[in-house]
């Protein structure tokens, strides 16, 4: 089986190719080891093994998985991160699972059979993930454009003139935001922890879309 291994990273990437080989696998021929996804579509390929993130400018995942998918190469998911949402979108997209980075090579190879085979790598991992990915609060419109101003870097007061209320009242949202983000589990109390939880959740696409 032809295999493409898709990452941003070449220490994780070339790292992977040589474990392969080095194992004497006779199961896979590693065709492509790249961050990019036109050159290895540009390849005859049975199976991707696909970075969840393949850094900044690149097609999200979601896209990624419908272009391979869609040139009939099976994908299987990998990250150095659990991300809920982006897995989700994947998985949405056509996937056929999800392996940490962390994984062993046997667990890796028992992935890389099930996807070969068409059918869906469930694991501990994958379904923790899943089960975290549905923890994202339930926001009112003005809160999330509150959290989607405040994490673009403005100050309250700036936030305030944007949305044409006080900056009390800009507070008062982002208090609740912070309220429904520690009633599910996920603490964000400053700033960046904003940031990245809603980040983590595609809150804030939408937001940089307009900007």
């Amino acid at each position: 089986m032809r295999l493409a291994i898709i990452d941003d990273h070449e220490l994780v990437r070339e790292g992977l190719r040589e474990l392969i080989h080095s194992r004497g696998n006779s199961t896979y021929d590693v065709a492509y080891a790249g961050g990019s996804l036109v050159e290895a579509l540009t390849f005859d390929l049975d199976i991707a093994l696909l970075d969840v993130e393949l850094g900044p400018g690149a097609p999200d995942v979601a896209a990624n998985c419908r272009d391979l998918i869609s040139a009939g190469v099976a994908t299987l998911l990998m990250s150095a991160y659990d991300d809920p949402v982006a897995v989700r979108s994947g998985l949405a997209a056509g996937a056929l699972g999800f392996v940490p980075k962390r994984v062993s090579f046997e667990e890796l190879e028992a992935a890389l059979l099930s996807v070969a085979a068409d059918e869906m790598h469930l694991s501990v991992d994958l379904a923790s993930i899943l089960a975290s990915g549905s923890e994202v609060p339930d926001l009112s419109p003005r809160e999330l454009d509150a959290l989607q101003l405040y994490a673009s870097g403005l100050k309250i007061a700036a936030v305030a003139r944007r949305m044409d209320v006080s900056p009390h009242t800009v507070k008062e949202y982002l208090d609740r935001v912070r309220a429904k983000y520690q009633r599910v589990g996920r603490p964000a109390r400053t700033r960046t922890e904003l940031y990245a939880q809603a980040s983590r959740d595609g809150l804030l696409k939408a937001h940089e879309s307009r900007s």
